[in-house]
Formats: structure tokens, C-alpha cells, sequence
């Protein structure tokens, strides 16, 4: 698969998601100490958007059921503890995790060249 321009450079800054389309995919971009991040625009629990998520500090929260995600390596920091941004007792996590393992985000490859932003899209 090769590699598809998506923004321009100085679209992309600190802490703050950009939306974009490479291919068929919704992907999210953003910046973390300087470092440029590519993820799939979806949480892996139950599929839905992650653009309204709030990110910081590198790591972005899901706003539909609080799961939250390291941006640089996909990691799940935590998982269902929450529904639309509302922390929930310990005791709901698993009838909010509706029987789903934690997985980790769908990374992308990106890199910057010439002002432009390249993703490896997979579909």
C-alpha cells in the first residue's frame, strides 16, 4: 500500500485531533512532543468515532464510554469506565465493556516531507 497526503504539515499541532481521509479510512492525526501520530478515526470497544475524544499529554479518551489510548503506541490505559464522558462506579465496567476485551488503537504509519503529511492506509 503506498503512502497517501493527507494535510499539510502545519495542520497538524500539539494535543489537538485532526481529521482526515486516506483512501477508504477515517484517520485521526496528531502531534505529541513534536512527534506525528496516525490512528484509525474508531475505538476499538465498539467501533465509533474517537474525533470528540479529548486528547492530552499524548493520550486520547474515548467520549462514548471513557476508554483511553497512548496515541504513539496504541496501548489501552483503560478501558469502559465510563458512558459520554461520565465516570461510572468500578462495579459497571464490564456491563459498559458489553463483554469486549481491551484492544489497543489501529496505528498508522506517517511520515512528513516537503510541508506535506503521508499516512499507509490499509483500506
Amino acid at each position: 500500500m503506498e503512502m497517501i497526503q493527507v494535510a499539510n504539515t502545519t495542520d497538524i499541532k500539539e494535543d489537538t485531533l485532526h481529521s482526515v481521509r486516506a483512501g477508504k479510512e477515517k484517520l485521526l492525526l496528531t502531534r505529541v512532543d513534536g512527534k506525528l501520530c496516525a490512528f484509525e478515526n474508531r475505538c476499538p470497544h465498539l467501533g465509533l468515532p474517537l474525533e470528540k475524544g479529548n486528547i492530552a499529554q499524548g493520550v486520547i479518551t474515548c467520549p462514548w464510554h471513557n476508554s483511553s489510548f497512548d496515541v504513539q503506541t496504541g496501548e489501552n490505559m483503560d478501558w469502559c469506565t465510563g458512558v459520554a464522558g461520565k465516570p461510572m462506579p468500578g462495579w459497571t465496567r464490564k456491563l459498559i465493556a458489553m463483554g469486549k476485551k481491551p484492544r489497543p488503537l489501529s496505528l498508522r504509519e506517517v511520515k512528513e516531507e516537503g510541508g506535506a503529511v503521508f499516512v499507509r492506509a490499509e483500506g
